[in-house]
C-alpha cells in the first residue's frame, strides 16, 4: 500500500481549506461589499496622484529657478532694463542667457499640458521636453 507523507498530505489540506467555498462566497455582508465598492470609486474620482502632483511641483520649482537666476544674472550684468533689452531685442546666443530661460518655459508648458491637463501615462513628454 503507497501511502502519502504526512507532510504533503497537510499542505494538500491547507491549500483546499485556503479556496473559498461557495458558502463563504455568499456569506459576505451587503454593506461591507459596499463600502469597498465606495473606497474604489473614491480612488477613481481623486483629480490628479500625489507622485503626479509632485512631478509638476518639480516642474513648476524647475522654472521659477531658471527665471530667478536669469533675473538674477540680469542684475548682475549692469541692471535689468538696459540687460533685458540687449540680451532679449539684441540677441546674442553666445552671451544671451534669454534661450535657457525660453527652454524652461517650454519644457514647463509640455511637461505641465502632458501630465497634468491630458494625465499622460508614457514618457515621451519627458524625452521630449529635455
Amino acid at each position: 500500500m503507497n501511502r502519502v507523507p504526512a507532510d504533503a498530505e497537510n499542505a494538500h489540506s491547507s491549500s483546499v481549506e485556503s479556496c473559498p467555498s461557495l458558502r463563504d462566497v455568499h456569506s459576505i455582508n451587503p454593506t461591507q461589499l459596499m463600502a469597498r465598492i465606495e473606497s474604489y470609486e473614491g480612488r477613481e474620482k481623486k483629480g490628479i496622484s500625489d507622485v503626479r502632483r509632485t512631478f509638476c511641483l518639480f516642474v513648476t520649482f524647475d522654472l521659477l529657478f531658471i527665471t530667478l537666476l536669469w533675473i538674477i544674472e540680469l542684475n548682475v550684468k549692469g541692471g535689468i532694463e538696459t540687460t533685458l533689452e540687449k540680451e532679449v531685442l539684441h540677441y546674442d546666443y553666445s552671451s544671451s542667457y534669454f534661450d535657457i530661460f525660453l527652454l524652461a518655459v517650454f519644457r514647463f508648458k509640455v511637461l505641465i499640458l502632458a501630465y497634468a491637463m491630458c494625465r499622460l501615462r508614457h514618457w515621451w513628454a519627458i524625452a521630449v521636453s529635455s
